[in-house]
């Protein structure tokens, strides 16, 4: 007996059962996107390396351990293009993609700021865990063209109303930074480096690495040993110049306006390069030991610069689904229910069979969202199933409203039922669902 084949670690099928919360999920981001003014962009599944070796930056954990690389198959008499010997790989996160498509779709002759939002799936070579998979789902959004402060307090306000309108709200806890821009990273560098120097042997092998290529990622090791450490590294924030103080000022000033509340985190500084000035998290907090970051973001205003466009700031943030989902499962949050279908036709017998078919198309043209029941004899079973899928009403089709061309309509909340002429179905429906 041949063993069964399994899913690859870090993935997941999604069941049936689960995607009503995938469907109430999305449509709350749709909506609040649509709400924004946001339009929906979508980029390759994948890219040339280069894409996020630019933007991301050496010596993050992204770039150096968990992109998957997508391998050509090779041909015996095919010569490989230029373009096709270069590496890609599978997206591992949608900002840098969406800045590349930003500058080579020539977005920065539209009316600025260009919003723009997605969902779908990234993938990453990581450890498997709690709500994050090699292959995961994020949703975000990409401010491109403004600088202002208040952006960055108005697409912290978006999360909160994405994430509030599905039940999240009151277990929200923001926290907030700001890495200031170039020059102030020169100072911060040196600050770092002078103090990190002298716990090197006491830092793991990562942070060790982390020191060489770009200090400022030993604040994202999670290492026990190492967060000792870093609880007592010098402040970022006092290495602001003026002008990135006055930003971040004037970012808190506006969460305050809007009771946004927040908790400031000199130590966060978020594991991509391309960011700048503002960066955030956003927890969920199960309870007053544990938070679980299901949100994250911030600015990037050098990073369309990078990929040859002119100088552009930029900000946005991305959350992941699946571990939303599985708070919205663990919290039983009621998802309220939708309805699968507008009319149900039921049958009974096979006569009856066949013509609950033709008229479910028939309906289907007419505009109905018209579905049948298969599988299921009985009347009771079909019923049950048409009143599992939602549906405001049934037709009921046996022998003799085969005979005589009629059908039974049942209203499902109130349980009335009245007998139709086939022949007067269309206008009936239009009627009594326009109620």
């Amino acid at each position: 007996m041949k063993k069964n084949i399994q899913s690859p670690r870090g993935t997941r099928d999604i069941l049936p059962e689960e995607q009503k919360y995938w469907r109430y999920l999305t449509k709350n981001i749709q909506k609040n996107m649509d709400i924004f003014g946001c339009q929906r962009i979508e980029t390759p599944i994948y890219e040339y390396a280069e894409t996020y070796t630019r933007a991301i930056g050496k010596g993050t954990d992204i770039i150096d351990k968990e992109m998957f690389e997508v391998r050509r198959f090779s041909s015996i008499t095919d010569t490989i293009a230029e373009e096709d010997a270069k590496t890609m790989v599978l997206r591992p996160e949608y900002t840098a993609g969406i800045v590349r498509a930003y500058v080579q779709n020539g977005m920065m002759n539209l009316p600025q700021p260009v919003k723009l939002w997605y969902s779908g799936p990234a993938f990453r070579y990581e450890r498997p865990q709690a709500g994050r998979y090699r292959i995961h789902n994020q949703f975000g959004v990409e401010i491109i063209g403004d600088s202002d402060p208040i952006v960055d307090a108005s697409i912290i306000l978006l999360a909160f109303q994405t994430l509030s309108d599905i039940g999240l709200r009151d277990a929200l806890k923001l926290e907030i930074n700001s890495i200031g821009c170039p020059n102030c990273r020169a100072k911060m560098k040196k600050k770092i480096v002078e103090y990190f120097q002298g716990f090197l042997e006491d830092l793991c092998n990562d942070c060790n690495r982390r020191f060489v290529e770009n200090p400022l990622r030993i604040f994202d090791c999670k290492e026990s040993k190492c967060q000792k450490i870093i609880d007592s590294a010098p402040q970022l924030i006092d290495t602001l110049c003026d002008a990135c103080k006055s930003h971040f000022k004037e970012v808190l000033e506006n969460l305050d306006g809007l009771g946004i509340p927040y908790n400031l985190n000199p130590r966060l500084v978020r594991g991509l390069d391309y960011y700048s000035r503002t960066v955030f998290e956003i927890y969920y907090e199960k309870n007053q030991n544990e938070n679980l970051a299901i949100l994250a973001g911030g600015r990037y205003d050098g990073l369309i610069e990078l990929f040859g466009g002119t100088p552009t700031p930029a900000v946005g943030w991305a959350g992941g689904m699946e571990r939303i989902i599985n708070i919205l499962k663990s919290q039983e949050i009621e998802i309220p229910a939708e309805a699968m279908a507008d009319v149900c036709l039921i049958h009974v017998g096979d006569k009856a069979k066949k013509l609950s078919l033709m008229l479910s198309a028939k309906l289907t043209n007419a505009g109905f969202k018209a579905t049948n029941i298969l599988g299921k004899e009985s009347l009771k079973a079909q019923l049950r199933a048409a009143n599992k899928m939602g549906a405001k009403t049934c037709l009921i089709l046996g022998q003799r409203e085969s005979i005589d061309k009629t059908v039974i309509f049942k209203d499902m909340d109130s349980g009335t039922q009245e007998t139709v002429a086939q022949e007067k179905l269309v206008e009936f429906l239009q009627k009594r669902l326009a109620k």
